[in-house]
């Protein structure tokens, strides 16, 4: 609205008037303010300089011993020449400037000496103009022998600043019904000027938001009037040219929008064309406005891609693929291929780059090798002993029958050793895949972990460890699968056991950790874990210092079976420990679990 013709013309009507009614009213008010005080000033000098009567009266009062009396009267005969009013007083002052008599008794005797007043007290002109005080005023000293009477006559003006004000309030009326009348004006000559002008930008506007079929009426063969054919003919040309772009325009969308893999497209010279966000958060700070091909090269450490033309500056190339590209911790697969743009109106060459990231898929084949190979290891060992015994006893028939009964207890402890790994195993996958038969019930966490700890004892006495448990008073009955968790604390309780160096100390505890949550802590004093193996205790088949654990037994498979029961029951699960010095594993459940049994599933 500031910017448009209409404006304007208001905006310079508006300001010519403001601009004459506030000149004018300036030098009005200015030259009322003088003819005041000049007023003021003639009188007093026809009065006191020019009729010598009156001085001669003034001065001969001087000899009376009620001289003051006398000058009252005097100046109260000539008041109506002095113009003495409510605004404008007499004083009668001695050679001091302190106050005798006047006409306010109140206002002389706070007066304060005034340029004009010390001017006369000094024998000095004590009628001089001051233009820029706000009040008024005269004096003149009479002396007769020894005694001299300083007569002063000030003026406070608020008279005239009442009659400015009134003539103020005249001149912003007629601004404000001028500037109505402007207004007025204005408008009609500005829809007479803007009308033509206002259909080429409505027709604009519909221009913009891609409407073509509206042309623009012509009524005149002026300037405005061919102004109006150019933009019809314009805009037909525009249409035709934003057909052949919105093609090429919508490929591109296509291919950035519908494609999670990072597109890049660079030009001929190298440098970046197009590139979407999945581009730009995989290189992450990597990407700066100076990015080109060199630089993608170069961070991916792959070859530059060849080319048999004789200008090596255009990178054109056959089709190709970079598989197995690693970049900060992604793996990566490159297409290439090359592109056609425009720029500058030439078409030019350049390069497309679609990069797959495949770091789930490779994670997973990875995992899935890991996985096959660890199985294999673990059923391969109790396979073995199990071949062994077997053939021992088959090539000693003779064998005496303890012998073959050990052979035989060592081929059932390896088959059980076998089942619990098939069985850990089972309960993994069906975890995974959300088939677990749950047996939800409501049951004494504090009954539980007495009972878990009396299992374990056993085997903690034979290590010759100190068991002990602490269980806070008033612990809330919990919803949960009391098998599965028990299962839990057994393996985590066989851990502490079977890491901690016989006479060790083995502490459980539970206690309430809010309205809605118990907290189970079972700690040790035993070997510990490295810090850099803490991080990934939770794997599947991981197993610290493998060559020590294997002589305990471990498969690897117990602490991540732990966390996937507990995180099922929406709990939480942490171990903190530090080598040498032991380990605290730390069990956070709720006390109604979200879980539900299988019957009533």
């Amino acid at each position: 609205m500031k910017t448009s013709l209409y404006f304007k013309i208001i905006l310079i009507l508006v300001l010519f008037i403001v601009t004459v009614m506030t000149f004018s009213g300036v030098v009005l008010l200015n030259n009322v303010t003088n003819f005041y005080m000049l007023d003021f000033y003639d009188r007093m000098e026809e009065l006191f300089e020019k009729n010598p009567e009156f001085t001669e009266s003034l001065t001969g009062a001087l000899d009376s011993d009620d001289y003051s009396e006398d000058l009252k009267l005097i100046l109260d005969s000539y008041s109506g020449i002095l113009g003495i009013d409510d605004y404008r007083n007499f004083y009668i002052l001695d050679s001091t400037g302190a106050y005798i008599d006047g006409t306010d008794d109140e206002l002389g005797m706070s007066l304060e000496k005034t340029p004009n007043m010390i001017a006369a007290l000094s024998g000095n002109d004590g009628g001089k103009v001051h233009t820029t005080s706000s009040y008024a005023d005269f004096a003149c000293l009479l002396q007769n022998g020894e005694r001299s009477v300083l007569i002063y006559i000030k003026d406070s003006m608020d008279e005239m600043q009442r009659f400015i004000w009134i003539l103020f309030s005249i001149i912003l009326q007629t601004m404000i019904l001028s500037l109505i009348f402007a207004v007025i004006l204005s408008f009609f000559l500005s829809k007479a000027i803007t009308s033509p002008i206002r259909n080429i930008t409505e027709s604009a506007k519909q221009l913009r938001e891609g409407d073509f079929e509206h042309d623009i009426e012509i009524h005149s063969d002026d300037e405005i009037g061919m102004l109006s054919m150019t933009f019809n003919e314009m805009k037909a040309a525009l249409k035709n040219t934003l057909d052949v772009a919105s093609d090429e325009r919508s490929k591109l969308e296509t291919v950035f929008t519908y494609l999670r893999d990072g597109v890049i497209a660079f030009t001929e010279d190298g440098r970046v064309l197009h590139i979407n966000k999945a581009a730009i958060d995989l290189f992450g700070d990597a990407y700066t406005p100076s990015f080109n091909v060199d630089r993608f090269i170069k961070l991916l450490k792959m070859d530059r891609p060849s080319d048999d033309s004789s200008d090596r500056s255009k990178p054109r190339m056959d089709p190709l693929i970079e598989s197995d590209i690693m970049y900060n911790g992604r793996v990566l697969n490159i297409n290439f291929g090359n592109i056609k743009y425009n720029e500058n109106n030439t078409s030019h060459d350049g390069i497309i780059a679609v990069i797959h990231d495949i770091t789930g898929r490779y994670e997973l084949e990875k995992s899935r090798r890991e996985f096959v190979a660890n199985v294999s290891h673990e059923m391969r060992t109790p396979l073995t002993s199990i071949r062994g015994a077997c053939e021992t006893m088959l090539q000693d028939e003779n064998m005496p029958d303890d012998f073959r009964k050990v052979f035989l207890n060592m081929a059932l402890t390896e088959c059980d050793r076998m089942t619990n790994i098939v069985s850990d195993l089972l309960t993994l996958s069906r975890l995974d895949n959300n088939k677990t038969r749950w047996k939800i019930s409501r049951y004494s966490i504090a009954d539980s972990l007495k009972h878990v700890t009396d299992v374990i004892r056993v085997d903690a006495n034979n290590h010759k460890h100190k068991l002990s448990l602490a269980v806070t008073p008033g612990l809330p009955f919990i919803s949960a699968d009391r098998e599965r968790i028990e299962q839990v604390l057994i393996n985590i309780m066989s851990n502490s056991v079977k890491y901690t160096p016989d006479g060790g100390i083995i502490t459980v505890k539970a206690s309430e950790k809010d309205d809605r949550h118990i907290e189970i802590s079972i700690s040790d004093n035993g070997i510990g874990i490295p810090k850099e193996d803490l991080e990934r205790i939770f794997e599947r088949f991981y197993r610290v210092e493998k060559s020590r654990t294997s002589e305990t037994g471990g498969t690897g498979l117990g602490i991540a079976l732990a966390r996937e029961i507990i995180t099922a029951h929406d709990g939480e699960i942490t171990i903190s420990s530090e080598l040498d010095h032991g380990t605290t594993v730390t069990i956070i459940l709720p006390i109604e679990t979200p879980l539900r049994s299988a019957d009533e599933d």
